[in-house]
């Protein structure tokens, strides 16, 4: 039986994501793998295209749903116990003479496992590539390792998770995340690395498709308009390191989070230091780009010693970005998190 679905929500046309979903269907008849897409292209000659293609293929035709609403129906179709996101611009591919990996072998404390991540623009062609596991038993350490091995990008956000935790963390941020970012990639990826430990597979090769953030110019465009398409401002892009902390704090310690409730305590501890800390950072480096109130708020997280009650002090700072952000971030909390982590 199949050990992995990968989840493709596809909104491009036929000519536009062949090679993508070609490209899947070739491994998962390598890796013994299922391919679901949910397409809401509207695009007749697609669906034509792939109908009947290959058994290892589950097609969805998802009508006009929203990006979110896609990703769900391809997620919520998965029955394997793993599953990998993949966009319908990038390709995957199983390396000759590498064996398959045994996902039904992985021990109890790994979430997932990483992929060989290849950086691709069609102007660049190949611009990096990671390759590495996170498996220091601190999921400090994990954090630490997989922020300065990103090499700035968050491409290994396509890797494959255990399908409960990752499906139940997606609907939550579906759901209940006070503005449902596509910005918000990196704190639920860092939240899953929370969770667990992260194997790595020599023989999956992800080609992620980096073509809309080819140049400095690109990037800068393209963060922009990720906050603007959640309804925040351009400034948001000062306040993104207090986002991620804030995003990464509710989501690793959540109801629904797989941390024990007797480690919450240190782990909001971790994610405090290394996250809220790199905004008070950015604060103090550039203090000239935030109000009176912000600075002053981040002098006072950084003498506070109590990491909820910094955690409070981060949501007042969030309100300077837009008034009322607070009180969503206030719901947002209250909605998903525990008893037990809210004591952090």
């Amino acid at each position: 039986m199949p050990e992995l679905s990968i989840c493709m929500p596809s909104n491009r046309n036929l000519e536009q994501s062949r090679a993508a979903i070609d490209s899947a269907i070739a491994y998962c008849e390598a890796r013994d793998a299922v391919l679901i897409v949910s397409d809401n292209s509207g695009d007749p000659e697609k669906r034509a295209h792939f109908q009947n293609r290959s058994p290892r293929l589950t097609w969805i035709d998802a009508g006009n749903a929203s990006p979110f609403a896609n990703m769900r129906l391809a997620l919520d179709a998965a029955k394997t116990p793993f599953v990998m996101p993949m966009g319908d611009d990038d390709e995957i591919h199983a390396v000759e003479g590498q064996p398959t990996f045994d996902l039904a072998g992985l021990p109890y404390d790994y979430m997932g496992v990483l992929p060989v991540s290849v950086v691709f623009a069609e102007k660049h062609g190949t611009m990096h590539s990671k390759a590495f596991a996170l498996t220091d038993d601190d999921p400090g350490e994990r954090m630490g390792h997989y922020i300065s091995s990103a090499k700035g990008n968050n491409s290994l956000y396509y890797s494959m998770f255990r399908r409960d935790v990752f499906s139940a963390l997606l609907h939550d941020f579906v759901e209940y995340h006070p503005t449902k970012g596509m910005y918000c990639d990196w704190a639920l990826l860092l939240a899953l690395i929370c969770y667990g430990k992260m194997a790595h597979d020599p023989g999956t090769v992800f080609r992620y498709n980096m073509g809309n953030w080819d140049s400095a110019e690109k990037i800068g465009d393209m963060y922009v308009d990720l906050y603007r398409n959640a309804g925040l401002p351009a400034e948001a892009i000062k306040f993104d390191s207090l986002l991620m902390y804030l995003d990464t704090f509710v989501f690793a310690m959540r109801q629904g989070s797989p941390v024990p409730p007797d480690q919450r305590q240190r782990l909001g501890r971790i994610i405090t230091n290394r996250l809220l800390g790199s905004f008070i950072q950015k604060v103090a480096n550039a203090p000239e780009s935030y109000d009176g109130t912000v600075r002053h708020l981040a002098t006072m997280a950084l003498e506070e010693p109590d990491s909820f009650v910094e955690f409070q002090i981060a949501m007042m700072m969030v309100d300077r970005l837009q008034p009322g952000l607070k009180d969503r971030y206030v719901t947002f909390v209250r909605t998903l998190m525990a008893p037990a982590g809210t004591g952090a």
